[in-house]
């Protein structure tokens, strides 16, 4: 058993300091081009996302161990809770507007802008904050140790339903959508249709992005389920929860790596501050 607390400690030290470092590191990069790209906008916010997320890790498991920071535990339960959904639907725009760029050029050009990519972001963050705010004390019930105390009576029904809600909302119905447009992206490439098409490759990145987001969050919706399900508390339970959370937070750290070796236009974005006369065209946002 102290094994696995040391191994628990040791993951989630290395999980903060490694999203802290390589989130910071993109915010700096694509900040001096989010007036100027609308992929910038996106992948700005989700490295905003992620390091807000990894940030509040460490008021989480000190709520874990102090049972009396009511607050902090209120407060990194929301945060969670908005970081899955606001990523899940991150994802969605993503894969979405990559599409767009390959089926609608024309339009992509005249209104695929970073000002309307900065409107959607705004929506989803609020859309994420509504269940989020709702939903958000979950994570108290399925990852504390508070569920053991005696002043601690969720609604079993209320648990259930969140439960089911999170999983359609932030896994499955994302999930569906974004396969769509990602697969007529690939068929559209190995149709080889037109010009444009046949010089500009599937977007790599999406192919890295989603399957982290899916896979680490994965683990987690399978022990919501198991939690609610299971007649006793099990210690294998427990310990398979706490390292699913932990997972979670891997993924935050996993999207530098995939942004930085997966994504062309990151070449760009570091070598802004030598030409900061560089405009954008449509050949450099398709590339992307």
């Amino acid at each position: 058993m102290l094994f696995f607390l040391v191994l628990f400690v040791v993951m989630c030290a290395m999980a903060f300091l490694a999203g802290v470092l390589s989130n910071g590191y993109v915010l700096f990069i694509t900040g001096c081009r989010v007036e100027r790209m609308a992929s910038a906008v996106w992948f700005w916010n989700r490295a905003m996302t992620d390091f807000i997320f990894i940030v509040f890790l460490p008021f989480r498991y000190i709520s874990i161990f102090i049972l009396d920071l009511d607050w902090a535990k209120s407060l990194s339960n929301t945060v969670s809770s908005f970081h899955m959904f606001s990523s899940a639907f991150l994802l969605t725009a993503l894969s979405v507007d990559r599409c767009i760029l390959v089926a609608r050029p024309e339009w992509a050009w005249n209104h695929r802008t970073p000002q309307l990519a900065f409107l959607m972001v705004l929506g989803m963050g609020a859309l994420s904050l509504g269940f989020s705010l709702r939903y958000g004390d979950l994570w108290e019930f399925l990852f504390s140790r508070s569920r053991t105390s005696m002043n601690f009576h969720p609604d079993e029904g209320r648990v259930k339903a969140a439960v089911t809600i999170q999983f359609l909302v932030g896994f499955l119905i994302p999930l569906a959508l974004i396969l769509i447009p990602t697969f007529y992206i690939v068929l559209a490439a190995k149709m080889r249709r037109n010009r444009l098409i046949q010089s500009t490759k599937p977007p790599k990145i999406l192919f890295g992005l989603i399957p982290a987001f899916f896979l680490c969050w994965l683990p987690y919706h399978v022990f919501s389920f198991l939690l609610i399900l299971a007649k006793h508390r099990l210690l294998i339970l427990d310990m398979g929860s706490a390292f699913a959370c932990v997972l979670t937070y891997v993924n935050s750290c996993l999207n530098p790596v995939i942004y930085l070796t997966m994504e062309e236009g990151f070449l760009r974005y570091r070598q802004c501050g030598r030409n900061s006369q560089t405009t954008d065209n449509l050949g450099q946002e398709l590339a992307e």
